[in-house]
Order: C-alpha cells, then structure tokens, then sequence
C-alpha cells in the first residue's frame, strides 16, 4: 500500500513541468524526502502530517502576501493602477475591478460632459445661425417692390405713372429635365399603379401644344429647343444630363414681354414646367417729349441684386426717395427647384411711393414745348427753351426745351436732347439785363425815370474799347434806353456809379446762385465785381456780357421786378412754399415795368410779343455765342425775350431763348412771336382781365 502511494508519487514529480512557475516565488516548493522527514515505507504518522500542512498553509500564506504565483507580465510592472501592486491575490481582484469601476465612470462622465456641451452650443448657443441655414435650403426671402408714385401737374393730371407689367419666359431645359423624370419614375415603379397614374397625367399635361396656343408661339420653335429625345434611357443619369439642351436660350426663352399681368396669366395659369413670371412696375410717361428734361428718366440700380430701377435725372432723380417708397420682403417656401410654393410671412412690409405734384400745367407746357420746336425748326437753331413763371407765388407753370426726346423710349435719348437747357446752361445774357442796370441807377438815388442821358454821337471810348449803339439815339431818357437797348447809356449810369452798385443788384436778384429749384445739376452761374480801375469791365456787365446767368434766372429776377420788388422763390413743387423777400422799392420796381411796355409798342425791339387787349412788358436780348477758342462768333447769336403781362396788374412772367438761329438775328424777330403765342394761351387758360381795349377791324 505504502509502495503504491511513493510510486504514485514519484510519478506525479516525473509528470511536473520542469518551468518554473510564473509569478514571484521567493523559494521552490518541493515535496520533503523520506529520508530527511524520518519517513519509512510504512504509514505516515497523523500527528506530522497535520504540522507539515499547517507550515505549507502558513507559508502559502506569506507567500500570497508578498505577491507569489503572478504572471511574469505583472512581475516587470511591479505597481498597479493608482500605485497598488496587482498581482492574483485574494484581494487584488476586488482592487482591481474598483479602480476600473471608477475609470469607466470618468470616462462616461467626460462623455456626457461632451455631449452636454455640444447640444447646449447647437440648441442654445448658435441655435440662431443653424436655424438660419436650415432656412435657406427650404425658404428664401422675396423682394416685395413698391409701387412708385405719380408725378402729377398741378391739376392732378399724371406726367410719370407706374404700370404694373409682366415678363413670362420659359426654360427649355427645365421642361425636358422634369420630362425625363416623371419617365424616368413611370418606368421603375410599375408595382405602384397609383403612383404611375399621377405621373402620366402630369406627363400628358405637358403637351407643348397647350404652351404654344397660350403664349402665340410656334409649338414646332418649342419643340425645337426641348429637344426631347424619346431613345434616352430616363435611368441612366449621365444620359439624360448629356440629353439636355445647352447652350444659348437653353434656360431662358421669352414668351411674354412686358405684357399686362391680365395676358401673362393667361399662360402662367397652365402651371407649365419650365414656365416663370416676373412681375414689375414700369415707369410711364403720358406727355414724353414736352417733360422729358424735366421729369427726367428711370435707371438701373447698380446697387439692386434683382435689378430694380431709380430716377436718374430730373424730378424722378430729386425725389427718388419720396417716389419710390420702400420695398417689402416676403418669407417664401420653395421646392428642391428654388420654386416658390407659398408665402409663409412679411417680414418687412411695403411702403408704397408718395405721389409728387408739380406746378406745371400740362397744357402750357405742351403748348410751350410745340411753339419752341415750331420755331426752333423755322430757324434751323441749335435748341431753343423757354419757361413760364406765376408772379405771385414763383411756381413754374411751364418749363421745357427742344430738341426732346420720348421718355419712353431710352434709345432716343442722347447727351444732347436729354438737357434742361433752362436749368443746366448757363450763358451771356446780353440786354436783358438793362433792367436791373436801370434799377441800380434808381436805387442810387442819382437818377429818376425822367433823367436824361446824352448818348452823342452814337458811341463811346473805354479803355480802348469803342461801344455803340445800332444808331445815335442822341440824349434820351430810362425808358428809352430800354426801348432801343442802348449800350451807351448802360455804359454812363455804369461809370457814374461805383464799381461794385450794379454787381450787387444783380446779385440781389437772384443772379450767381443757384435758383431754389435746387434741380440735380443746375448751374449757378457767375456774377462778377469789376474794380474801380477795370472801367470796360464796368460797362459791359451793365448790358449783360461778362458774366454767366440761367434762364431760370432771367426768369426769377423778371417775376421779382413784376411783383413790385419782391422775389419770390421759383418752385416746382406745389404746396413748397418759400419766404419772399423785399429786394427794392415798390414804385421803382413797377415804375421799370412802364418802362418796359414801351419795348413791345411801336419803335421798339419786340413789337411781335404784343398781344391784343393786354398791355405787355418785355425786353430783348441778342447777344454773340463765345468761341471755345477765343473772343465771339461774328455770325453767331444767341436771341432771349422776358415778357411780362399783363403789365398793369402783372400775373404771369415768360422767358424764351433761342440757340443760334440761321433764320432771323435778332430775338425781336425770332424769339418774341413765341412769347406771343405761349402768353395768350396762358392769360385765355387762368382767364387774367383784359387791361387794353382790343383792336377792331378798322384799327
């Protein structure tokens, strides 16, 4: 019995690995010899057994303690997570598994932590811009365009009026793309016969034909450009990209141009693939050619990304920003093709444009703008304008100039024809401004209506200069200097004032300063002061030459004497009412305007401005055109007439100006018969007293 447990025994050492065990083992463990225990073959005592495995356990024990039986891997790392040794003892399982336990948990809470933050940073944060470009993809903000207000004349009769209009345009390559995919998903579904029934019924309402009809267009022209090609195969992506039209007119074919929204509906109401309508005001003109430098014209806006149109020129240009109002904007939902399904909001509301009303009367000034082409043409001249202005409040009942252009049509329109001659130019007046050297005189105090002035023999010396008259007028007095336009005696109440008198009252008059009209580039003019040493300066800026004036300022400086003195701010705006200011004496304003009445009567130079049953004052201005390369043209003029009527009770004040006729020289010949025909119509219209008993047959 003993023999078979040694040999079992020494079998079981034979069986043993000679590889040392893995882990940290301080001392072999090897089972004690026979010889060493004092064991014999016979049955072991009890009592020592039980003591040798009370020292086994014990040193088992130990041996646990200090680490033994790890893996030779644990063995190099002798330290575990957070500085414990971790080996395969009893207790470095629980160690371990607690030190993951916590790993795991920090892991996760710097997860959740993350994710926290991220949803807080997109739902919070920046909820504002992902929302706006979620917006984008399915909505998109359409401009709203106001409607532009009427310019109106002061009868509220409409010079410049919005019309709603419509362009409808077609895009071949949108029909054919939407074509071929209604093919394309009828070929790949037959297992949904309801889907395939929706799409062949829209497939057959794209019959070109029902286009054609509706737009009056060739249905062949439409089918030419869709180029539908029935061999494509609709599955094939790259097939059908390569199948679709190209090149010019492949996106945007006009059907409808600027056409009624009432015809365009007529075809965007098919609701046709490929079909688009765009809707816009444009800017009419009832009356073109007589306001067409006055109202001016509309433009395209640089600054517009959708193309929209501001005044450019005249009135539509000085008061864009009352006219044309504020344009609206509407959120809009819109397919995967950017086309628009429905409005979802305003997002800015429109404001219309306010109506501008004007103080023209578009019946003067249609009669003004045809009397100033009939004798613009009659004497082959350059251009001719003219304006007429109410004496009591200083509105501008009449302004327009010839050659002009339809404002309805740009193409005519050149740098030339597209001027306001009246504002813009500015000129050397000529005689016309003998009144206001008559005025310094009186103003003076060294001169009254009845003083004489010798004007022998005809001329005078100044400076080396000679200035004459058209004949010797011999020694006359201020209404005949008016009359005949004598230079000489503008010349001698010049030198018998000082220097600067006659500067300064055209000056107050309005001259060498832009009207109040403030119209987009008018001129100002140039007034100058001569010193007391340039004596032949000093003579000729008392019979208009030297210095530059508009014709609006004729015009203004004429309406101030007729009002006895008092200037009244021109306007064009009705209702624009300015302060008027005293600028001379009553009597002497009105007792020049006598003076005056003798130019249209018998001996003087604009006997052809009379008119019948109206006492009428005016005066006559032929003056020579500068040449750009020095000194006066000897064969060119330049013809003005100022009139005022009528002459008792002054109402109305007419300016006329004619640019180098090839006719006539002289404005008493030209210019005056224009201020005729325009003057009679205009006292006949606001129905103005007659203050001179008519003329009968035997007269």
């Amino acid at each position: 019995m003993s023999d078979k447990k040694s040999n079992g025994g020494k079998s079981t050492a034979k069986n043993t690995p000679k590889k040392p065990a893995a882990g940290k083992v301080t001392k072999p463990l090897r089972r004690a010899s026979a010889a060493k225990s004092g064991q014999t073959n016979s049955k072991a005592d009890p009592k020592s057994t039980n003591n040798r495995k009370a020292k086994l356990f014990e040193r088992l024990k130990k041996n646990d303690e200090a680490g033994a039986y790890t893996s030779v891997k644990n063995a190099k790392s002798k330290r575990g997570f957070l500085g414990k040794a971790s080996g395969a003892s009893s207790r470095g399982g629980f160690e371990q598994d607690k030190n993951r336990f916590r790993l795991i948990w920090v892991i996760s809470l710097v997860i959740l932590g993350l994710l926290i933050s991220r949803a807080y940073y997109l739902q919070v944060a920046n909820a504002q811009f992902y929302q706006d470009k979620g917006n984008e993809l399915i909505t998109s903000v359409r401009t709203q365009k106001s409607y532009r207000g009427m310019i109106t004349d002061r009868n509220n009769l409409p010079l410049a009026i919005s019309a709603p209009l419509a362009t409808v345009t077609f895009s071949p390559h949108d029909y054919a793309r939407e074509y071929y995919e209604l093919k394309r998903i009828i070929l790949t579904n037959p297992d949904s016969p309801q889907l395939v029934a929706r799409m062949q019924k829209r497939l057959d309402n794209m019959d070109l034909t029902q286009l054609a009809v509706a737009a009056n267009v060739s249905v062949d022209e439409l089918k030419k450009v869709t180029a539908i090609d029935p061999s494509v195969d609709v599955t094939d992506e790259e097939a059908v990209k390569a199948a679709l039209p190209k090149g010019a007119g492949s996106h945007y074919l006009p059907l409808l141009n600027k056409v009624t929204p009432e015809i365009a509906q007529s075809v965007s109401s098919l609701d046709f693939p490929g079909v688009y309508e765009k809707n816009f005001f444009q800017r009419y003109y009832p009356q073109p050619q007589p306001n067409a430098q006055l109202l001016g014209f509309m433009g395209q806006n640089s600054k517009d990304p959708e193309g929209g149109y501001e005044g450019r020129a005249g009135i539509e240009r000085q008061h864009e920003t009352e006219l044309a109002g504020s344009d609206g904007k509407v959120l809009v939902l819109k397919d995967a093709k950017q086309n628009s399904l429905k409005e979802i909001k305003q997002v800015e509301p429109e404001v219309a444009g306010k109506d501008v009303a004007l103080t023209i009367d578009s019946r003067l000034q249609y009669l003004l703008y045809k009397e100033l082409e009939k004798a613009g043409r009659l004497q082959k001249a350059r251009w001719s304008t003219g304006m007429i202005v109410d004496v009591q409040t200083g509105e501008v009942l009449a302004l327009s100039t010839w050659p002009s252009f339809n404002s309805n049509n740009l193409n005519e329109m050149t740098g030339e024809n597209q001027r306001n001659r009246a504002l813009l130019d500015v000129f050397e007046p000529g005689s016309v401004m003998k009144p206001f050297t008559v005025a310094t005189a009186l103003d003076s105090g060294k001169y009254t209506p009845t003083s004489l002035i010798d004007t022998n023999p005809g001329s005078i010396r100044v400076r080396g200069y000679t200035i004459r008259d058209h004949n010797n007028l011999g020694v006359i007095n201020l209404a005949t200097l008016l009359q005949k336009s004598s230079n000489v005696a503008s010349t001698k109440i010049a030198l018998s004032l000082p220097p600067d008198a006659i500067s300064n009252m055209q000056r107050q008059f309005g001259f060498g300063k832009k009207t109040p009209l403030q119209f987009p580039g008018e001129g100002s003019g140039m007034i100058v002061t001569p010193k007391e040493k340039e004596t032949a300066r000093r003579a000729t800026v008392s019979y208009g030459y030297g210095l530059q004036v508009t014709l609006a300022q004729v015009a203004q400086a004429y309406s101030a004497l007729a009002a006895g003195g008092v200037i009244h701010p021109l306007t064009l705006i009705k209702g624009d009412k300015q302060p008027s200011k005293r600028i001379m004496a009553h009597d002497e304003a009105m007792s020049i305007v006598q003076m005056l009445e003798s130019v249209t009567a018998d001996g003087g130079t604009a006997k052809a401005a009379a008119i019948d049953g109206y006492r009428v004052a005016g005066k006559t201005g032929t003056s020579r055109r500068i040449n750009p390369e020095g000194g006066y043209y000897s064969d060119q003029y330049r013809n003005v007439f100022a009139g005022i009527a009528p002459a008792s009770n002054p109402r109305l004040v007419g300016v006329m100006l004619i640019e180098d006729p090839r006719g006539q020289f002289y404005a008493g010949l030209t210019v005056a018969p224009v201020f005729h025909n325009v003057m009679k119509e205009a006292l006949r219209l606001y129905n103005v007293p007659l203050d001179k008993p008519l003329k009968t047959e035997a007269q």
